[in-house]
């Protein structure tokens, strides 16, 4: 009777519990906004998805939307407030100036029992001092992180460094550059027996080839992708500085306004794509480079090799300027970029759960390579391999490392918060393997500097520089091209730094300097 009497009341435990274990388990479907590059589509349903909706339950819908309408989609989100349930590729500039963004994203601090993982690596001593600098400073003096940053695992050394075809300064026998002067006579020379090629070009516009000169000139602002921001860190003052009225970046608008009167800006640098200036390299058009290098050894040199003519591009190490000590720029250490959560995405623990599980050794190889004996197995060093069946499928691709990506749906042009590159020691070869030991060789030796973070803002700062950044990237915007093309003379440059200076440099400059030695 006992044993009957036992029976029944675990059958009416079981039965009790099994709504709440269906609960716990009920699938859930999220939606999770990114950008779409033309190298790598989104695709659904890859096997890193998958894994994820075995493992918690979670569907993970994807809304791919077009790089190039990437930015102005986001900001719409943001407008109406209606966002996806997970926003991937966002930054500080994403929502920063934003009203009652507290009440559109999750505060990761908010949540500390469900991001153990992801948490422990950001505070940790090596990468404490960069989250100070996306946390977001509230008025009542506490501190909010909106942003869950992608993390490096496994990274090639990379810099947006100088890159010239070699083949072209042996032919007539021009030695390696050593300063920006020694580099202009080399293109001076190479146009007059070439007289179609042209030299300095853009992926990104205006903005992203003026940052790719300033700094190494000895100057500075809108470097790396910071397209709209004149503000970067000079080393030598130890200042938070607006590059455009500084002395030292007249030069280098003289500069490139002197190579368009001499034919070696292209004539379409200010609205260039990023497939435009590929094939303009490839076909030999542009013989120069400044910027990311790994596309060196994945893109440019790949194709030059296919065509058969002998072609070659190299690193131009760093030159000297007039001004400062030698040096370059290189990207942050991590991304700038990453994952912010909507307020209205569902079963917001479960979700963050999940995305701390990106960060464990386990995340790291589904989300990078997949699932182990179908997209990748272990070579004998331990290091991750993608299978025979993916390398021949995608070895015809422009960019075989991102057509790899694209059918994992894996990498930072997906949404990988923990990225390991370690697929490129199949797709690029010794080159790329060689150039990041370059790129490090002239880190290590001061020659390059990494990115400093932008400092940490509360949140009326952050409104009075989205203010004061986007009335002088307006002004800026749509005057420099005249100053580069020679429609407006640089006899009017100094009313031109006037105007800037009246419309509050010096309090964008005071607020940065303010943050950063608070």
């Amino acid at each position: 009777m006992k044993r009957l009497l036992s029976l029944i009341l675990a059958a009416m435990m079981l039965t009790a519990m099994i709504p709440l274990m269906a609960s716990a388990e009920a699938p859930l479907e999220v939606t999770l906004a990114l950008s779409e590059a033309s190298l790598q589509p989104i695709l659904q349903d890859t096997v890193n998805i998958k894994f994820i909706e075995e493992k918690f339950g979670i569907h993970i819908n994807l809304q791919p939307i077009p790089s190039s309408d990437y930015t102005a989609k986001v900001a719409s989100f943001f407008s109406t407030n209606d966002l996806p349930d997970l926003i991937a590729g966002a930054s500080l500039s994403t929502f920063q100036g934003i009203e009652d963004v507290d009440e559109m994203l999750v505060d990761l601090y908010d949540y500390r029992d469900c991001l153990p993982t992801y948490l422990g690596l950001i505070e940790a001593d090596d990468r404490i001092a960069a989250t100070k600098t996306y946390e977001t400073q509230e008025e009542d003096g506490s501190k909010s992180l909106y942003l869950m940053r992608d993390l490096e695992y496994n990274r090639i050394d990379i810099a947006p460094i100088g890159q010239i075809r070699l083949d072209l300064l042996e032919e007539q026998d021009i030695p390696m550059p050593k300063d920006w002067d020694e580099l202009y006579a080399a293109m001076l020379k190479i146009k007059e027996k070439h007289p179609d090629v042209t030299f300095f070009s853009s992926r990104g516009g205006t903005n992203r080839l003026i940052g790719a000169l300033a700094y190494p000139m000895g100057s500075g602002g809108f470097g790396t992708f910071d397209s709209t921001r004149g503000m970067y860190y000079e080393k030598d003052t130890d200042k938070w500085t607006y590059g455009p009225v500084q002395p030292a970046f007249k030069p280098v608008i003289e500069y490139l306004a002197n190579a368009w009167k001499d034919g070696l800006v292209d004539p379409d640098y200010a609205t260039c794509t990023r497939d435009e200036l590929w094939e303009k390299i490839t076909t030999g058009k542009v013989v120069y480079f400044k910027d990311n290098d790994s596309f060196l050894a994945r893109v440019f040199q790949p194709a030059f090799d296919a065509a058969g003519q002998g072609w070659k591009m190299v690193i131009v190490p760093p030159l000297a300027n007039k001004v400062t000590t030698t040096r370059e720029l290189r990207y942050e250490r991590d991304w700038s970029d990453g994952i912010v959560i909507s307020k209205k995405c569902p079963e917001v623990e479960r979700v963050l759960k999940m995305l701390d599980w990106c960060f464990t050794e386990e995340g790291v190889k589904v989300m990078n390579f997949g699932i182990e004996g179908e997209t990748y197995y272990m070579d004998e060093e331990g290091h991750p391999m993608v299978v025979d069946s993916i390398l021949e499928e995608t070895k015809d691709a422009v960019d075989q490392f991102n057509a790899i990506q694209s059918i994992l749906g894996v990498g930072c042009w997906a949404w990988t918060p923990y990225i390991d590159e370690g697929t490129y020691l199949q797709t690029s070869g010794q080159l790329f393997i060689d150039l990041g030991e370059e790129i490090r060789g002239y880190t290590e030796a001061g020659l390059i500097d990494f990115k400093p973070l932008v400092p940490s803002f509360t949140t009326e700062e952050n409104e009075k520089v989205a203010e004061l950044e986007l009335r002088l990237t307006t002004i800026f915007d749509s005057q420099i091209d005249a100053f580069i093309t020679g429609a407006r003379s640089m006899d009017e440059w100094d009313a031109f730094v006037a105007e800037l200076n009246a419309n509050g440099v010096a309090e964008l400059e005071e607020i940065f300097n303010t943050a950063y030695k608070r």
